[in-house]
């Protein structure tokens, strides 16, 4: 029986989209490194200890300062909302069971990962991590009502990066929760560029993490997992985070029962997307310096590491339980991709929302599109550091355009 914390998610998640236009703007890049921007960071609403630690152990550069000051009052204005729900809810989370069977969605940033999620979330079969608890992973059961509402006012009308609408009821991926609950996560390489390069590590578990630090990442994954499953009312959940593209190995030690979804969009298009994220996610979240060519190459190593462990690590999921597709294919018809995905994975119920999943769709059809010009920075990029991708997904190769295109 689905809890009333569920029915109410469910309401929320089929409302329309309410455009807000005060508070952050993450689509706008930060003019300085105020106070107030402090308010934005993954690390805002976590742990007051986990921000001083990471601060001391990185470094924070001077004219980040406020910006510091501004995430660690955040976190000592939300300590006794962090501990009600420890409190209140720590025992009712560590006995939750989780489903063997959730369905993870793969790809690198910029890839459609979450249109995807978006889309496959309409199936009220499945649970997931929703945005309110991504931002505040250990104080939303505490505060599902006033503070909700509160913060809600001051969301944008969209993420920014896309024109995809911000919503807290909707799907989010789990690794802004992991960065803000335990710092155990890729994106705290995003708030210290410069010192922070070993926590790229945790795109890689098996591979580059030792015994203790992967069994510290499974047991705050689970953790995490838990009370989205807990909140979710024990239903399957649904995970989108395009960090897990290059953890399939662990990930099947946790659920060897788990089914994939791997999304694949033309590596010229996502290079390009993703340059335009990273400068924004700098913009907003760093805590030091960084010369941002620099910044990106590293990011473009990344990508190529990801894909190479993804392509390696596919093998290990057992016949018909992982599907590929296209981004440009799902682009051009969400809702058959969406049958597609369940009829190569067996999954049952497509019948049963397959009007919400019109509707839905039917309400982004209208968005409008960022600029998708690919200059030959780009070009030269994805040529360097995956051209594999371009050939083993179809797709054209591209030569640069040349001196003054």
């Amino acid at each position: 029986m689905a809890s009333p914390r569920l029915t109410n998610e469910r309401s929320e998640t089929g409302r329309s989209w309410r455009l807000r236009r005060v508070g952050y703007r993450p689509g706008e890049p930060a003019r300085s490194a105020t106070f107030a921007s402090g308010f934005n960071s993954f690390l805002t609403t976590g742990k007051l200890s986990l921000a001083l630690r990471l601060g001391f152990k990185h470094g924070v550069d001077r004219e980040f300062t406020a910006r510091y000051l501004g995430l660690l009052f955040c976190n000592a204005l939300f300590a006794p909302m962090r501990l009600w729900q420890s409190m209140a809810y720590s025992g009712r989370i560590a006995r939750q069971e989780l489903h063997p069977e959730p369905l993870f969605l793969l790809g690198f940033w910029r890839s459609g990962t979450t249109l995807l999620h978006n889309l496959l979330s309409m199936d009220p079969h499945w649970g997931f991590v929703n945005t309110y608890q991504a931002a505040m992973p250990d104080v939303f059961l505490a505060g599902q009502n006033r503070v909700r509402r509160m913060i809600e006012k001051s969301l944008p009308a969209n993420r920014g990066v896309d024109n995809i609408p911000v919503d807290f009821s909707m799907p989010q991926e789990e690794e802004i929760a992991m960065m803000c609950s335990s710092g155990l996560s890729p994106y705290a390489f995003l708030h210290f560029p410069r010192t922070a390069e070993k926590a790229l590590d945790y795109l890689f578990i098996e591979e580059r993490l030792d015994a203790r630090e992967q069994a510290e990442w499974k047991r705050e994954f689970t953790r995490l997992l838990k009370t989205a499953s807990y909140h979710m009312g024990g239903k399957p959940l649904l995970l989108k985070s395009p960090s897990n593209t290059s953890r399939i190995m662990a990930l099947l030690e946790l659920f060897p029962s788990a089914k994939f979804v791997y999304i694949q969009r033309d590596p010229y298009d996502t290079v390009r997307s993703y340059e335009r994220l990273i400068r924004l996610m700098n913009d907003w979240h760093a805590l030091q310096r960084a010369d941002f060519d620099e910044l990106l190459t590293k990011q473009l190593e990344v990508y190529r590491d990801m894909a190479l462990a993804y392509l390696e690590q596919r093998e290990l999921i057992p016949e018909g339980r992982l599907v590929e597709i296209r981004y440009e294919e799902l682009e051009q018809d969400k809702i058959g991709q969406v049958k597609h995905i369940y009829d190569a994975l067996g999954l049952g119920g497509h019948a049963e929302f397959e009007e919400r999943l019109a509707e839905y769709v039917a309400s982004i059809e209208g968005f409008e599109k960022n600029p998708s010009y690919v200059s030959d920075r780009v070009i030269a990029a994805v040529n360097e550091y995956v051209p594999f991708l371009v050939e083993e997904y179809g797709y054209d190769p591209r030569a640069e355009h040349g001196a003054g295109a």
